[in-house]
Formats: C-alpha cells, structure tokens, sequence
C-alpha cells in the first residue's frame, strides 16, 4: 500500500505540473510558475539541465549575431562597435556581457554536475525559448527589432508614445518592421525559469550549491538584458543613437548608400561546400574557413575553461578572439564578405578524457596554423601568424 500512495503521489504531482485532468488522459500546455516557458521535466534537477543547455545555445547564438553585426559596421560608426570591455553602450561591450553570461550558465552546469554546452541552438526548435530563427545579417531595421525585442522587459514593449502625432506601442511599431505577429518570447522569461527551477533544487534540498551567489547572479543577466542591452539597441533601432539620429529613416537607405552604416555583407554565408549561401570566391572562403578554424578554437579552450575553472584555457580563448579572429573577421566585410562562424559537427568535447581533449585541440590548433601558413600571402596585415606557435606551446 505505501508503494502504491508513493507512487499516487507522484503521478498527482505530474499531473500538477502538466495541467493533467484527473481521468481525462489529456495534458495541457503546463509554463513554469513565474514564466511562460513550457516545463519538460517534473523533476527539478532534469528540468535545470534543460534550461541551462538552452540558456547556453542562446547566449551563444545572441553573441555571434550580435559579433557578426559589429563587424559589418563600416569606420565611422566604430564608437558603435566599440572596444572588447563589458559595457551596454557598445555591440562588443554587449558581446563580452553575453560571454560572461555563457561563462556563468556553464559554470552553474558543471557545479550541477553536468557538461558545459558550447553547441548553438539544436533541433527540436524550442519557440518558446527563442522567438526568431538565428541569422547572421548586418545591423538593419529587421535585426536591430529583433535584438530590441529579444532583450526586452515585455512592459518596456507595451509602453505608448508619439510616433507622427499618434499614438503607438513600441511593440506594434516593431510588428510593422517584422511582418506580423512576434512570439511572446524573451531571454528574460527563460531566466526567470532558471530562478523559479533553482528555487525548486534548494527546496529539495539534494544539491549543495551557494544558492545566494546563484539566484544574484542570475539576476544580474535578466537585468543587464532587459535594461541595458534592450536600451542600447532600441536606441539604433529607433534612431536616437547620436552617431545615427542626424540621419532620418538611416535603415531605410539601401545598403550600396555610403551613408548607410553597414558594409554589404552576405546573409548566413557558409565557408562549407555546396550550399546556397557559399562563398563562391576562393580566396575569400579560405579566409573565410581560417575564421572558422579559429572559432573552432576558441570554443575548444573554452570549453576545457569551463570544465576545470581554468583561467589559463580562458585566456589562451580570449587572445584567439582579440587576435587571428578579430583581424580576419574585420578584413572580410570590406571586401563583401565575412567569418560565417559555421558549427562543427564533432562539437567541442569530442574526447574521453581530458589528456585526449588537450591532444584534439592541439591538433586543431596545428591545423589552423598550417592553414594560415599556406594562405599568408591573402592574410591582413595586422594578423599575427606567430601566436599559434605561442598557444600550441601553451596548451
């Protein structure tokens, strides 16, 4: 009998948490209490796991958008683009706040006893995590809503104001630039799962984590999201940058306008074969894969960071991204092009152990150097073919 009430209990738990009613066999669409986001798991420690691989895909996903976009910005709106510091008044200020955000979510994973996640968003498409597709495009009205209403604070979106003696929403303003109806989905929501489920682990009791440090942390990437970044790029989205606001309706001019503040980059191109956004000029795509390559290193030393709090691996990672990347990624948009930041297939942990995973990388390493070495001639002038021989000693 106590079996059976054990087992009662957590079927009228399940039940609770999935809108089941009793008898009826039928699940309704159950959300997380204080978020719209849609539960998979009773369990509390299966459901953190869930949301923080997402968390981790789409703090990565913002990230590389976000860097795409800065690097199509042309000179003169460098102040745009700004210097590699945390900040919320510049695309890399941004940046780096996004990869200390992708730093935390795969450090409360370890300290939950799972692997970091350093992949981009998989399928099955979770549309109640993410409302828009991921693309890599130059800043435009199109981006700059989709970025605003990615990072928003839904209330910010609802406020009214003058637009032509009307009065609109910010959020039909944007439905106007988008095409139609947007998903009610927002980076914040999602953290507010991740609170509202670590709440839930320090309930059960099971798992020793300094919970305080967790639930203030957390709180902080809500925040800087929802206030920060959002006012950052409604600022360009709705003009009131000063490097834009002299110039009326600044997204609305082509793109072939010298006035208009991005190079003519591709939209999602592909350093791989055969597909329909290939770089079709040689040259440019081999720059293009030694972008990749070096991505590829990056996220590889960042993923033994993780693993191990390792300060060594993070900065090996950081002086790849301010280094080879950097260069290759601000040469290619002048010349129409730019890094695709492609995924690969074997992710970034592809080894058993950790001596295995120190010789991957280094080979990864040995082949983006030989790359480098054989297209030296193409190579910027500011790129410095010598560091790989620092980190292949390094590593």
């Amino acid at each position: 009998m106590k079996g059976n009430d054990t087992t009662r209990r957590a079927l009228l738990r399940s039940m609770a948490i999935f809108g089941m009613a009793a008898g009826s066999g039928k699940v309704l669409a159950a959300t997380h209490r204080f978020s719209p986001v849609k539960r998979a798991f009773t369990d509390p420690y299966l459901e953190m796991i869930r949301l923080l691989k997402e968390a981790a895909e789409i703090e990565q996903d913002l990230m590389i958008q976000y860097l795409y976009s800065a690097y199509a910005l042309k000179p003169a709106y460098a102040e745009i683009v700004g210097g590699p510091a945390p900040n919320t008044t510049s695309l890399m200020g941004v940046v780096i706040q996004e990869m200390q955000h992708l730093r935390g979510v795969n450090r409360l994973l370890v300290e939950l006893g799972a692997a970091p996640v350093l992949t981009r968003q998989d399928f099955p498409h979770e549309s109640d995590l993410y409302p828009f597709p991921f693309e890599l495009a130059p800043l435009s009205a199109s981006s700059l809503a989709k970025y605003t209403y990615c990072e928003a604070d839904p209330v910010r979106l609802g406020r009214v104001r003058s637009l032509n003696n009307e009065s609109v929403r910010l959020i039909d303003v944007m439905k106007g630039t988008l095409g139609g109806e947007i998903g009610a989905n927002h980076v914040g929501k999602l953290y507010d799962a991740v609170v509202g489920t670590l709440g839930e682990l320090k309930e059960a009791g099971d798992i020793q984590l300094d919970y305080g440090a967790w639930f203030k942390e957390l709180g902080d990437v809500k925040a800087e999201g929802e206030f920060g970044h959002f006012k950052f790029f409604h600022s360009l989205y709705e003009g009131g940058h000063p490097l834009i606001k002299d110039t009326p309706d600044i997204w609305t001019l082509p793109a072939s306008d010298a006035r208009y503040p991005s190079y003519d980059v591709p939209v999602n191109p592909t350093a791989y074969d055969g597909r329909p956004t290939t770089i079709q000029d040689p040259e440019l795509r081999a720059l293009a894969w030694l972008g990749n390559m070096n991505y590829w290193c990056m996220l590889l030393l960042l993923d033994s960071a993780y693993r191990h709090d390792a300060r060594t691996e993070a900065a090996l990672a950081q002086s790849i991204m301010m280094g080879p990347l950097n260069s290759i990624a601000r040469y290619l948009p002048t010349k129409g092009c730019a890094v695709p930041f492609d995924p690969l297939s074997t992710g970034f942990n592809p080894a058993l152990g950790d001596e295995s995973s120190k010789r991957y990388t280094h080979l990864m390493l040995q082949e983006t150097r030989d790359l480098a070495r054989s297209i030296e001639q193409l190579l910027p002038t500011d790129f410095d073919i010598n560091i790989y021989d620092q980190l292949l000693v390094a590593v």
